[in-house]
């Protein structure tokens, strides 16, 4: 059997300590896995996220090497018995589509003031399809549980025997070019306007992407008109995503749009519950109250806290305590303020904005530009360890560090005064932040 080549080969690259710890309690599941994908049955919630973070892509690519094609990996939790039935059931359904994250339900989601509207809407949009809410979009800062709610609706929808389509944008963009260049546009089609559910995260990447743009409006059209639910996620409104269409733009105000906001400390506090259960913790109130106030909004942020948390008590075997919370959150906070570059900060600004690196770092006095321009040195003395205006002002092509002063001040102060200004400010902070923790 392959996988016992690749547990060989991953014996070799891997330490005695974790392939013991981890690996080597991993249960290939033959029934579900297939020729491109490879199922995984794990003991507990704990070994699912260590395994993911740290060999999901060292495992990947050594099945590539023996089947010679590309290979997803997916791992279920075993709980019990029935619990993996389940899951096998949903893996099989969902097969030939992009697969839901079967492990994010409603059961698990943890409700407060910020997130109870999207909550509802969410749960009325699972059970019953296109009748007062089409389309839906979730907006909100990166991660606050938009995806855990798209997942929840497809996973429900599933049990009602829908046919759902769970995908990123990015996901959709690259499937669409394969099948233009493969000259299979109607297959293409026949998948995505036949579905009960489409649901698409990230919608904010369709900015400035015009072929594609053109071919997710017939889409929608075509699944509006005959009743089919289509719920979507984005960290900015429509009228903040740079180069979106004036008629999908329309589109998405004309349905229910629903903010996320970021958690209050009871709901933070009722989130730390939730994970450590999930991971099999035993915390004492008064850390969890602590790692509640010390903690950003974020609540992949609050997932990787306690990771790294269990990890260091299985390691020590030292017991929790506010001493060990407030290391684990001293050295993320570090490692995120030491990695945060100012190429990743331009890059990601960029990115967001749907216009080139080069053009930040250019002379154009375009509004567009030199705002965003003005954002990356906000961001800058914000987020980074920089602290020389006189670099920044030459890498930004500037003419000195009064420049940089000047343009820092006039960013800040408009920021406060321009609510969806701040409102973007949020959303590309913790775009930056995110993926530095994670």
């Amino acid at each position: 059997m392959i996988w016992d080549e690749v547990l060989t080969t991953l014996k070799e690259e891997i330490s005695q300590y974790e392939f013991d710890a981890y690996i080597s309690l991993m249960k290939y599941d033959e029934n579900a896995s297939k020729s491109n994908l490879a199922v995984f049955i794990v003991p507990n919630p704990y070994i699912e996220k260590w395994i993911k973070s740290k060999y999901i892509e060292t495992i990947s690519h050594t099945f590539e090497i023996y089947t010679k094609t590309k290979t997803d990996i997916k791992i279920v939790i075993a709980k019990d018995k029935q619990n993996v039935k389940n899951s096998r059931q949903k893996i099989q359904k969902s097969q030939d589509q992009t697969f839901l994250n079967s492990q994010q339900t409603f059961d698990n989601f943890v409700e407060g003031n910020s997130n109870k509207s999207a909550l509802i809407i969410a749960k009325s949009v699972a059970k019953h399809q296109a009748k007062s809410y089409n389309p839906v979009l979730l907006y909100g800062h990166t991660g606050l549980g938009k995806t855990h709610l798209l997942c929840a609706i497809g996973n429900t929808a599933i049990e009602h025997n829908k046919n759902v389509i769970y995908i990123t944008t990015e996901e959709f963009l690259n499937e669409w070019q394969k099948h233009l260049r493969q000259h299979t546009m109607d297959t293409f089609r026949d998948k995505y306007r036949n579905c009960d559910y489409l649901l698409i995260d990230d919608v904010q990447f369709l900015g400035g992407k015009g072929g594609l743009q053109e071919e997710f409006f017939n889409t929608f059209e075509a699944l509006h008109k005959t009743h089919k639910q289509i719920v979507m996620t984005s960290d900015k409104l429509p009228k903040q995503i740079q180069g979106l269409e004036d008629r999908l733009r329309s589109r998405f105000e004309g349905g229910m749009m629903m903010e996320i906001q970021p958690p209050e400390i009871e709901t933070k506090i009722r989130i730390i519950e939730q994970k450590c259960r999930d991971n099999q913790i035993n915390m004492e109130k008064d850390i969890i109250n602590f790692l509640a106030e010390n903690i950003n909004e974020n609540v992949r942020q609050i997932e990787s806290i306690i990771l790294k948390l269990s990890f260091h008590h299985s390691m020590t075997n030292q017991p929790f305590s506010i001493a060990m919370a407030k290391n684990v959150i001293k050295e993320i906070q570090k490692e995120s303020n030491e990695e945060i570059s100012l190429e990743k900060i331009i890059e990601t600004v960029a990115r967001e904005l749907n216009i080139k690196p080069s053009e930040i770092i250019s002379k154009s006095r375009k509004p567009q530009i030199v705002q965003a321009r003005h954002l990356v040195i906000y961001f800058t003395r914000t987020l980074s360890s920089i602290d020389s205006m006189s670099m920044l002002a030459q890498k930004l092509n500037m003419k000195d560090h009064s420049a940089i002063s000047k343009a820092f001040t006039q960013i800040t102060k408009k920021i406060e005064q321009d609510k969806d200004l701040k409102l973007l400010t949020q959303n590309l902070k913790a775009k930056i932040l995110s993926e530095k923790t994670l």
